[in-house]
Order: C-alpha cells, then sequence, then structure tokens
C-alpha cells in the first residue's frame, strides 16, 4: 500500500499559522498555463488518512467534508467529529490511537493509494510507523514562524527519502516530491 503525503508547507516548514490559519497558501498564486493536478491527484486514490485537527477545520470553517467518495478513516477521540460530517457516499471511519490499525484495515480492504490528508501530527505518526511512501509538498514563498510542522512530533527516527521531483510552481513557490529510499 502507498500511503503520500500530499500537501503545502511555509519556507519554514509550518503547514498552517500558530493559529490555524492557511491564509499563506494564498501567497502561492498560480503558474500560467500550468493545470491544475490536485484532481488528477485525488482520482489516482481509494482512501483517506485525515487528523480531526484537519476534519475540524474544514468543517468549521464551512467546506464540509469535499471527498465524500473516497472510503476515509479519521484520527479522533472525538466521534462527534465524524457525526458532524453528515452523510457520505463512503463510510467515514474512527481509529483510535496507534494508526498502525487504520492501515492494516486498508490494506485487509485492498487500497493500494492512500491520501494522508493531514495534518502534521498524524503525518508524523505514519512516518513513525514507516507508513509514508511519498511526500509531495508546494513549498509557498511565505515564513511563518510557529505553527505545526510539516511531521509534527518528537523523537522521529530517521527516515531517507530521494528527490524525484523539484520545480518552480505558481510563480514564487516550488514543488517537491521525494520518494521513499528503502
Amino acid at each position: 500500500m502507498q500511503v503520500i503525503w500530499y500537501t503545502a508547507m511555509s519556507m519554514d516548514g509550518r503547514i498552517a499559522s500558530a493559529d490555524a490559519d492557511l491564509g499563506f497558501l494564498d501567497s502561492i498564486g498560480t503558474q500560467e498555463g500550468s493545470p491544475n493536478e490536485f484532481p488528477l491527484f485525488l482520482q489516482s486514490l481509494d482512501a483517506i488518512l485525515v487528523g480531526a485537527s484537519t476534519l475540524r477545520w474544514l468543517l468549521d470553517g464551512g467546506h464540509g467534508w469535499p471527498h465524500d467518495d473516497l472510503p476515509t478513516w479519521v484520527a479522533t477521540h472525538d466521534a462527534a467529529l465524524l457525526a458532524r460530517v453528515g452523510p457520505t457516499r463512503a463510510r467515514m471511519r474512527q481509529v483510535e490511537g496507534d494508526l498502525g490499525k487504520a492501515f492494516i484495515e486498508m490494506e485487509a480492504a485492498g487500497h493500494a493509494r492512500v491520501w494522508l490528508a493531514g495534518g502534521g501530527e498524524v503525518a508524523g505518526q505514519a512516518l513513525a510507523l514507516d507508513r509514508v511512501e511519498e511526500i509531495i509538498v508546494t513549498v509557498a514563498p511565505t515564513v511563518l514562524g510557529a505553527g505545526p510542522a510539516l511531521f509534527d512530533r518528537k523523537a522521529l527516527p530517521p527516515r531517507r527519502f530521494r528527490l524525484a521531483e523539484c520545480r518552480a510552481l505558481g510563480g514564487d513557490a516550488a514543488r517537491l516530491r521525494w520518494v521513499r529510499d528503502r
């Protein structure tokens, strides 16, 4: 099973500001003539793992859960959070504690490509379990100074990745893609 951490971050490795604001994403801009790659990425997936903070941010911001066609595992202790999502086409599953259980369930269900949709704490847990196979990150030309990190967990074991792509994106931003070096 391939787990992909696809996200954006500031130049100092933050995926949101200290007050959970994502306004820094506006500094990425758009690149003339460049296709939006995100819909193609979504079409390549068959499951999602998302953290409670990311899902809560989407719901509190009035965005809802935009990926209700994909089976989704939510890392949370708050069962009421899933109820806030409302009816979805694909069932949402709650996973508490060790994310290893979620990965085992995903593999047993035959899922091959899983999007780690946020946030940094969940990404840190997945990395500690050595389940992150690919990292696709857009680096915004902004410094935030504080906020959740790309892998927001203390005492992570070393993991080696190989740079597979590095290119300009949206003017002053950069797209980086690493794959796990095993």
